[in-house]
């Protein structure tokens, strides 16, 4: 397991967790226990991790590599930068007809930066039908969508779709554009320290789950007695609410139409 996270390194934030955060709690529910910084680390990545998940966006910068590329991802290993390979995204004729300015969605949000976007032929030998120029792109980083805005050389937009039109014989190709990016938060640290405390929050709380602690019982000593009572689900409800609070705080609000 890795000694450093986006949000955490080991060195640091275990002691911080066991004064600010575990004393307490040790000594409320576990009196005498003792835990080691392996476990302690492996809660908190744990923790990390249901929350990526869970508000689904990377917490640190992901190198997006499109499936079937050459690019060498053991260069990309080797210097310990996180990567994943990411499917095509379907070309439509009508990608640049009326208002639409060749908008893309990317899956993968926010975006930190577009490297390359081209249209790959899926036939042997054909290569790439396209590039497109990155002065063209206009993006909104945020919500992962960007247009092809052509700024010089019109007749080569209108020319290339005719010839991607012209291959597809009017229809859609799957996964034909690839593209090549980075996305998530640049530096979650500083933007979102709620983020960590809240990260923290439910390390704590998958460390009392383990503990199979009653929801309620007494401590008694030297003759005096003392009630104790837990409710893990109403902490987890807080946890809940504070994790849609920060999902709407970066994707934004989120709405259904019906």
């Amino acid at each position: 397991m890795p000694a450093q996270t986006a949000l955490f390194e080991k060195t640091t934030a275990l002691p911080l967790l066991r004064q600010d955060r575990l004393l307490h709690v040790i000594e409320t529910y576990a009196p005498g226990a003792t835990f080691s910084d392996d476990y302690l680390w492996g809660k908190l990545c744990a923790a990390e991790a249901d929350a990526e998940r869970q508000l689904r966006v990377f917490f640190g910068p992901v190198e997006i590599i499109p499936q079937g590329s050459n690019e060498d991802t053991a260069a990309l290993d080797a210097a310990n930068v996180r990567w994943i390979e990411e499917p095509g995204y379907d070309f439509d004729p009508d990608l640049f007809k009326g208002e639409t300015w060749g908008l893309i969605e990317t899956r993968q949000r926010p975006i930190i930066r577009i490297d390359s976007i081209y249209f790959a032929w899926p036939a042997p030998g054909m290569g790439n039908v396209f590039t497109v120029p990155n002065s063209w792109l206009r993006i909104d980083k945020r919500y992962g969508r960007l247009n092809l805005v052509p700024t010089q050389n019109l007749l080569m937009l209108p020319l290339n779709t005719f010839i991607l039109s012209a291959l597809s014989g009017g229809r859609n190709v799957p996964l034909m554009m690839q593209i090549r990016y980075a996305a998530g938060l640049q530096n979650a640290r500083r933007d979102y320290p709620d983020l960590l405390d809240l990260v923290q929050k439910m390390a704590v709380l998958n460390l009392l789950s383990d503990l199979f602690l009653p929801q309620s019982g007494s401590i008694s000593a030297d003759g005096l007695s003392q009630s104790l009572s837990m409710d893990l689900d109403k902490y987890r409800q807080s946890v809940a609410e504070r994790i849609e609070t920060l999902r709407q705080s970066i994707h934004g609000v989120r709405h259904m139409v019906f």
